[in-house]
């Protein structure tokens, strides 16, 4: 009994001292401990290129959208290249109806600090929140497609939005795109997470924007960075990026 006592108290001390050493709270760690299993076990997750996230200081995280699972996936492999302990929250973009489930998911979005963003787009809270978080020195991650691929989803990114791209700009953070390969696809949000994959991730270089700092922000330039970084999205991934759209030229002459 004292030889089970003993064990079980090192092991207790083993796990404080490990949560210590992580510095984000014992809901982060064990959250990460149970994605980080989760994720090899049941999606089989790899890495197929280096991890590119850094260990301190602002990041945005551009990534492709074809599963609900994407943020997990991510967020359980984002340290594995970490010379020193200590868990970051990427703070994830996402709906505002899924934010507000409650219950198990509820609790694991507010633990992730996923921002929760409307559907209609026309609220800049979410966006100004983000942005002061990336000034703040810490981690942000946006699907720039803004919905779901589930159109083209093995060869083809979907038109973006400007959002990263004003994130970007505003900030003048190291943008990282992750290209997430294979990710499970349910007939559900719950069911999508039962679905055994084998799942990798591809890691780009930090995307250089500094061309663009300090000058004024205007449509047209947005439109040029997010181009890129779809672009270089694409090419992390080995896909097609996404169809340039029709300008009204085009369109008035067809």
């Amino acid at each position: 009994m004292k030889i089970v006592a003993a064990v079980l108290a090192a092991s207790v001390l083993l796990i404080c001292w490990r949560v210590y050493a992580h510095g984000s709270g014992f809901q982060t760690w064990f959250l990460y401990q149970i994605a980080r299993v989760y994720t090899r076990v049941m999606f089989r997750l790899k890495t197929l290129t280096g991890r590119t996230v850094p260990e301190d200081g602002a990041a945005l995280i551009i990534a492709n959208h074809t599963s609900p699972v994407d943020p997990m996936l991510i967020w359980a492999d984002h340290r594995r290249s970490f010379r020193r302990a200590g868990i970051r929250r990427p703070g994830f973009m996402m709906a505002q109806e899924y934010y507000e489930m409650g219950g198990i998911p509820g609790w694991i979005f507010h633990v992730m600090e996923s921002i929760p963003v409307e559907r209609d787009g026309r609220d800049m809270g979410p966006a100004r929140a983000a942005l002061n978080r990336l000034k703040d020195g810490q981690m942000v991650g946006v699907f720039p497609e803004g919905r779901i691929n589930d159109q083209t989803p093995d060869d083809q990114l979907l038109s973006a939005g400007s959002g990263a791209a004003w994130l970007a700009l505003k900030s003048q953070a190291p943008v990282i795109p992750i290209y997430v390969h294979n990710a499970p696809r349910g007939t559900s949000m719950g069911n999508s997470f039962l679905v055994r994959t084998h799942s990798a991730l591809s890691y780009g270089d930090p995307i250089d924007l500094s061309a663009w700092y300090g000058k004024r922000l205007t449509q047209t330039m947005l439109a040029e960075v997010t181009d890129l970084l779809m672009e270089r999205l694409a090419e992390v991934g080995g896909v097609l990026p996404p169809e340039p759209e029709a300008t009204s030229e085009q369109l008035s002459s067809t």
